[in-house]
């Protein structure tokens, strides 16, 4: 029978147990620095300096001012017979359209003939109306004046004849009753009275009707014709310069169609409105005023017509800042500045549930560059500068369940800590709040959900099997 061995035989020292648990603590800790080991790469560093923000948006570039040039005839058609190419660089002063001048050529020699005629309707009306004022002028100052002053003078001759004859009937009567001389003497004197007193009174009535009633009459007759006169030579003087007005219109006319450029742009033909289907005018269309040729829009002052989201719009102010890129000039680096920020949110009619964007217009500085309308463009629009801000890169920024966290790389772990920020740029990004200079930072997202510090300041790691998709957050898009 096999001897039992006691218990005691197999008692294993303290002294192994305690080396034991120091392996088993240094295996422990090998497998931890493992596991928080990270690429350096991949990592960043907070650091202070200056941060320039940009707010980054996307437009079509349009001329800041445009015009368009239409035929000249206003009420009638022109055939084009000249154009200048489309797409062409014009300079001010240079031909755009001529138009065909055939009618208006007979119409300005027609019009010539009746300027030649209105000029001598005015000087035969000019010369009837000073004969009328030579016939007032005799009524008045010359012979009618003469023969009124000769009635007149008739008269008074008439009236001292009686006045003589009757002084010397009144004094013969004492001498015939002195019987100085005979009655037929006295008769005789009686007789010459009687007739001088009927002469005169036939030259006194002879007075009235010229002073009275024939010399008034004659003067009003003359005043009238005057009057009439003066009318006519008025109405052929405003015929003979409507003749003229005419005139020097259709001259206008004909030198209006030659439509030269009255600013440097770019020349764009119209669509004829008479076509079907619709197309560009032509050498050979018949136009009216209504019809625009060509629009010539201004290409060396150009703006670009942008939006801005209605989360940003608080950002923007007239007078900002910016360099616009054009898609078709990628090297090409234009300076502008804000010109006008929308005071309405508009939405996308197609996409009514989409966030609502503000109308923002720059306005770009002058450029030798052939920029061209309806060109794309994206304008970096300087929103805010910083001197001495804590920067990160955006991209070790994320978004985990509506919070901004960091993934703050420690000895002992990683924890991602919620951060608050500020002012971004393209590559950079501003914190306000959350992290120190100097620490470091992933630059990935390692899933590590948010956790609280351990007594000490350390994190506990988290195995890569707890973590979830959920524990992931997004990259963080600045506004």
């Amino acid at each position: 029978m096999m001897e039992r061995i006691p218990n005691s035989t197999f008692r294993i020292p303290n002294f192994a147990i305690g080396i034991a648990a120091i392996i088993v603590c240094l295996l422990a800790g090998s497998a931890f620095w493992r596991r928080t080991a990270v690429d350096p790469s991949l990592t960043a560093f907070v650091r202070k300096g200056p941060l320039t923000a940009r707010l980054t948006t996307t437009g079509i570039l349009r001329p800041a001012q445009s015009i368009t040039y239409r035929s000249p005839l206003a009420g009638r058609e022109a055939e084009i017979t000249e154009l200048a190419p489309e797409g062409m660089l014009v300079n001010e002063g240079d031909l755009l359209v001529r138009l065909d001048t055939t009618e208006l050529q007979r119409e300005l020699e027609r019009a010539h003939q009746e300027v030649r005629q209105s000029q001598l309707e005015v000087q035969v009306a000019d010369i009837e109306r000073r004969e009328a004022e030579a016939a007032l002028t005799g009524v008045s100052e010359g012979e009618g004046a003469l023969a009124v002053a000769e009635t007149r003078t008739r008269l008074q001759l008439a009236d001292k004849k009686v006045e003589r004859l009757r002084l010397e009937y009144e004094q013969l009567q004492p001498l015939l009753e002195k019987g100085f001389i005979t009655r037929d003497e006295l008769k005789k004197t009686a007789d010459e009275l009687e007739q001088s007193e009927e002469e005169a009174a036939l030259t006194r009535k002879r007075a009235d009707v010229v002073i009275k009633l024939s010399h008034p009459r004659e003067s009003q007759r003359a005043s009238l014709q005057l009057v009439q006169k003066q009318s006519a030579l008025e109405n052929t003087r405003a015929k003979a310069q409507d003749a003229r007005a005419r005139l020097a219109l259709l001259i206008e006319r004909l030198e209006q169609c030659r439509i030269y450029a009255r600013r440097t742009g770019l020349v764009v033909y119209e669509e004829f409105l008479g076509a079907t289907p619709r197309r560009k005018i032509r050498v050979g269309d018949r136009v009216t005023g209504s019809q625009g040729l060509v629009t010539i829009p201004e290409v060396n002052r150009m703006l670009l017509e942008a939006s801005v989201s209605e989360a940003e719009v608080h950002r923007v102010r007239t007078g900002l800042a910016a360099v616009v890129r054009v898609e078709a000039f990628p090297d090409l680096r234009l300076s502008g500045r804000v010109a006008r920020v929308g005071s309405l949110a508009r939405s996308s009619a197609d996409r009514p549930f989409e966030d609502k964007r503000f109308d923002l217009i720059v306005e770009l500085d002058s450029t030798p560059a052939e920029l061209r309308p309806e060109m794309s463009a994206r304008a970096d629009i300087v929103v805010g500068t910083r001197s001495d801000a804590l920067l990160l890169p955006i991209t070790a920024i994320f978004e985990r369940q509506g919070q901004l966290v960091a993934h703050v790389v420690h000895p002992y772990g990683i924890e991602a800590r919620p951060v608050d920020v500020g002012e971004s740029s393209e590559a950079l990004v501003e914190i306000v709040s959350g992290l120190t200079e100097g620490e470091t930072v992933m630059l990935t997202d390692p899933g590590h959900a948010v956790v609280a510090a351990a007594p000490g300041g350390k994190i506990p790691a988290v195995d890569r099997a707890q973590r979830s998709q959920a524990d992931r957050g997004r990259p963080y898009q600045p506004r």
